[in-house]
């Protein structure tokens, strides 16, 4: 479980499953996540993954207008989900954004279910 956590994180996409009420809303939530990190258009995207009685909400940073559809179509892709709160937003392409570290659009390792600036 340890190693989930580590890969997750490792491509700054993160899944709030400790906020889900049900099961159900986990394994939505873990779904979700493995798409989303398996999309290499995605790849160093900063996207926090919640799930509420099957509603899947995207918050984060993304680096276009692409992405933010491409995350929310993979969303909906997945069985359970009954609806998708896309709050994305595109990252700004000034480096000196505080939606960046150092520059670059890679957050920080944060543990999974942390608030992508951590």
């Amino acid at each position: 479980m340890v190693s989930l956590f580590l890969v997750l994180s490792f491509v700054n996409i993160v899944g709030a499953g400790n906020d889900a009420k049900s099961d159900n809303d986990r394994a939505i939530t873990s779904k979700v996540v493995d798409k989303l990190q398996g999309d290499s258009d995605l790849k160093g995207s900063m996207i926090n993954v919640e799930t509420k009685d099957g509603e899947v909400t995207l918050k984060g940073m993304v680096n276009s207008n692409a992405d933010i559809n491409r995350a929310a179509q993979l969303a909906r892709s997945v069985d359970g989900v009954k609806k998708v709160d896309n709050r994305l937003k595109r990252e700004q392409a000034s480096s000196s954004s505080s939606s960046t570290y150092g520059g670059s659009s890679r957050a920080p390792d944060c543990p999974v279910g942390a608030n992508w600036n951590c």
